[in-house]
């Protein structure tokens, strides 16, 4: 078990990332001694929490020699900054294996398009962080590589799938991570590490060029990070349009956390702690309700009131399954004894599927997300529990006799994250609070498609009101 303490003065490892750019602008710092800081932490905590799995310090070290040795008129928004990418986001100098043991030895040879951005705009690629095989689990562990263990409470998981990024952040080995988000895997590992963690409206952030989309267009890549501002800025350097991306929204012209930017008007922020299946557990609802205070505290209108977000679970079913299926098609024949049993379950499942079957899946789901989405033409942003649960122990996640037992339990536990990926809103989870045994829980804003400018400016107040950042697990 670990506890909270205050960030020591000159541990670069754990300043903002817009603090870190700063300083190595203004020479009181280099890139070279931030990514050294960074790989010393690393090679410190990583053994006992299993966050990253691949590391690439010589090559980190000599980009961030490049980095220093830069003019600084061709210095970007995160020139020095060190990151971390989720193994499901393919890199030119790591593997990528998707969390999946027939793959470890697979590398793409190629930056993502958004890996390509973060590293264009001058961070520093530091390594890989685990996750579940395809990002088929609520908890971050596989065959190929150990358990990630949460830094707050190392007997608890960080949540999944993107558990590796949260807990990597959480813990100092870098203060952004790149990060994908399913059905709530972004959020929920903010949520279980006490990171900020967000979901971007469907098509602000590419998946070129391996891949267009994932499960329907219901995936996308989002930052993690210590602070909000943190999260924004790495959103203005990931987000905008590529050649052939579906979903693709403008580019913006202003920043998504303009210095000094305020709604015109009182936002309405509407609340509920009530899932539309299962239920919130107490300690996470006594955190709610203490952060629903502190909302109230805010220039705000608050009202409790949810949209109605049933019907959205057995289309996501379908899609995770029929696309289970199609990415086991690519495992070798060989290889697929490797696969763990449940992801061969869920591809069975999707085999089985009929065309008529998915199509009907994605046509209700569109129907369900239209009527969800009428809900903010009401309010500006929703306010609800992050999970429903804290974060489990370690190989106490839910087993199931089956695909649809399993994740219909999953859901439960997800209940007001997975439905904002199928009607592609941005949701955004911040830290509110520790429960017992030091386990974090965060509280999700959700807003209007394009409306992650409101989502930020509402939780920098918030994290203004109530400060997170200054607090971290103690491993040492």
């Amino acid at each position: 078990m670990t506890s909270p303490s205050r960030t020591p003065a000159g541990s670069p490892e754990f300043l903002p990332a817009c603090a870190l750019r700063d300083l190595i602008r203004a020479g009181e710092l280099s890139a070279l001694e931030v990514t050294e800081a960074v790989l010393g932490r690393l090679e410190e905590v990583n053994p006992r929490l299993n966050a990253v799995i691949a590391v690439r310090a010589q090559g980190a070290l000599a980009d961030a020699r490049a980095a220093d040795a830069l003019p600084p008129e061709e210095r970007g928004p995160l020139h020095g900054v060190p990151f971390t990418v989720k193994d499901a986001n393919e890199s030119a100098h790591l593997p990528t294996a998707y969390g999946s043991q027939p793959l470890t030895a697979h590398r793409p040879g190629f930056d993502s398009e958004v890996v390509a951005r973060l590293r264009r705009a001058g961070g520093i690629l530091v390594g890989s962080t685990n996750m579940p095989e395809f990002g088929l689990r609520i908890t971050t562990d596989n065959r190929a590589f150990p358990p990630t263990r949460n830094p707050w409470n190392t007997a608890h998981s960080p949540a999944g799938s993107s558990g590796g990024a949260a807990a990597a952040v959480a813990a100092g080995i870098g203060p952004i991570a790149l990060a994908a988000d399913g059905a709530g895997s972004v959020r929920a590992p903010a949520s279980a590490c006490g990171t900020v963690g967000l979901k971007p409206t469907r098509g602000r952030v590419p998946w070129a060029p391996a891949s267009q989309e994932q499960w329907a267009g219901y995936v996308s890549n989002g930052p993690i990070a210590r602070t909000v501002g943190d999260t924004a800025l790495m959103l203005d350097v990931m987000a905008g349009p590529s050649v052939g991306e579906p979903y693709g929204l403008p580019a913006r012209s202003a920043p998504f956390l303009a210095p000094g930017a305020r709604s015109p008007r009182r936002l309405r922020v509407a609340h509920t702690c009530t899932p539309p299946h299962g239920r919130v557990v107490p300690a996470v609802r006594e955190v709610f309700d203490e952060a629903v205070s502190a909302f109230g505290e805010l220039d705000v209108e608050l009202v409790e009131d949810s949209p109605d977000l049933g019907g959205l679970l057995d289309p996501l079913l379908t899609v995770i399954a029929a696309n289970t299926a199609a990415t086991v098609r690519g495992v070798p024949p060989g290889q697929l004894s490797r696969l763990e049993s449940t992801s061969l379950d869920i591809a069975l499942h999707g085999e089985r599927l009929r065309a008529v079957d998915y199509c009907a899946a994605l046509a209700a789901a569109q129907r369900r997300a239209a009527e969800v989405l009428g809900f903010w033409t009401r309010y500006d942003v929703l306010l609800t529990p992050t999970l429903t649960v804290l974060p489990p122990e370690l190989g106490k996640a839910p087993e199931g006799t089956g695909f649809e037992e399993r994740w219909r339990e999953y859901a439960d536990w997800l209940a007001f994250t997975y439905p904002f990926n199928i009607t592609g809103q941005p949701a955004l989870s911040v830290p509110a609070g520790v429960a017992s045994g030091d386990l974090p829980v965060g509280v999700q804003l959700v807003g209007a498609p394009g409306a992650e400018d409101r989502l930020l400016e509402l939780a920098a107040a918030f994290e203004r009101a109530r400060p997170w950042a200054h607090t971290r697990p103690r491993l040492g």
